[in-house]
């Protein structure tokens, strides 16, 4: 068999490979960035505890313990100011019943035109093997 072949088809498999795992890499990833990039976080409902605690610094400025249909809509009214210009999710620690994981956005404020740069913190832990949000971290980076 030529070799060139071989290697080809051997770089092709790892580089799919490492794709499929880097789309599994952070949990409920795409339920999160679907919500960030339609502005709607509904989906939160799925993938959050009943109740969350929320500490986000400004712009978002909402702290507290929410029930998470609270939240979503608290949360939904204050992100519409905002349009999502990029997401980049950055660091991820997991552990066999708890993970912490964020993500950047830049965005850019509607009205001011003012771009924003913000992270996202997740705390989540793991009950009846799904994940669920349970703290909610935001500061202006």
């Amino acid at each position: 068999m030529n070799r060139w072949l071989v290697l080809s088809t051997v770089v092709f498999l790892a580089a799919a490979v490492s794709f499929v795992a880097a789309q599994e890499h952070y949990l409920e990833m795409q339920k999160i960035q679907e919500a960030i990039n339609n502005g709607d976080f509904t989906l939160f409902k799925d993938i959050s505890e009943d109740k969350v605690s929320v500490n986000f610094e400004a712009p978002f400025e909402l702290k507290g313990y929410f029930y998470i249909e609270r939240f979503i809509q608290d949360f939904n009214k204050r992100f519409s100011r905002f349009e999502t210009k990029k997401i980049e999710w950055s660091s991820k620690q997991l552990e066999e019943k708890f993970a912490i994981q964020s993500l950047n956005l830049i965005l850019k404020n509607r009205r001011s035109e003012k771009t924003v740069y913000y992270k996202f913190i997740f705390f989540m832990t793991k009950k009846n093997e799904e994940w669920k949000i349970y703290y909610l971290k935001g500061l202006k980076i």
